[in-house]
């Protein structure tokens, strides 16, 4: 392993199927993947989910954990 480390952003939709009624429903919304990548393997997941008109909520959690995953590429031991 060469420890190369990477973070990638993704815009994407989730589906999620709840239960309504006398059956279920399908229910899409929006976010930002957050993927940790070493050597080419992806190591972690976060999933950010953004309104439809994106709030400052939205836009910090996404901001924490974008600085979060690029620190985690300057650090040594993964924390």
């Amino acid at each position: 392993m060469t420890g190369e480390r990477q973070v990638r952003l993704r815009l994407g939709t989730r589906a999620v199927s709840i239960p309504a009624g006398h059956g279920r429903e399908v229910v899409e919304y929006a976010g930002v993947s957050v993927l940790r990548v070493e050597d080419g393997d992806p190591v972690e997941h976060a999933w950010i989910p953004i309104g439809t008109c994106p709030s400052y909520a939205d836009d910090e959690a996404l901001i924490a954990a974008w600085h979060a995953a690029l620190q985690w590429t300057k650090s040594a031991t993964g924390a």
